[in-house]
């Protein structure tokens, strides 16, 4: 009696037990849209602050390359994480 009790409990602790490591993204397609909306958010981010810092302080094109260029870095930085966290 005993010994079947404690068959049945490895059993189902090797059925709860992870098998294998498992990703959060279930399709490539949930990852493709990951990394494609860090990519592109980070971007218009950077757009819309610098746009609007330019219109407070009435420079145009400054803070606007500036911010463009600091939301593409951000944007890769972004996806250098994720797919670090995928590895």
């Amino acid at each position: 009696m005993k010994t079947k009790l404690t068959e049945r409990i490895e059993q189902k602790l090797d059925e709860l037990k992870p098998k294998t490591k498992t990703s959060n993204y279930k399709s490539g397609y949930g990852l493709g849209l990951k990394i494609s909306l860090d990519l592109i958010s980070s971007t218009i981010v950077g757009i819309l602050i610098g746009l609007g810092i330019d219109k407070v302080f009435s420079t145009k094109p400054i803070f606007f390359v500036i911010f463009l260029v600091l939301g593409i870095i951000a944007g890769f930085i972004n996806l250098y994480r994720t797919i670090k966290k995928i590895d």
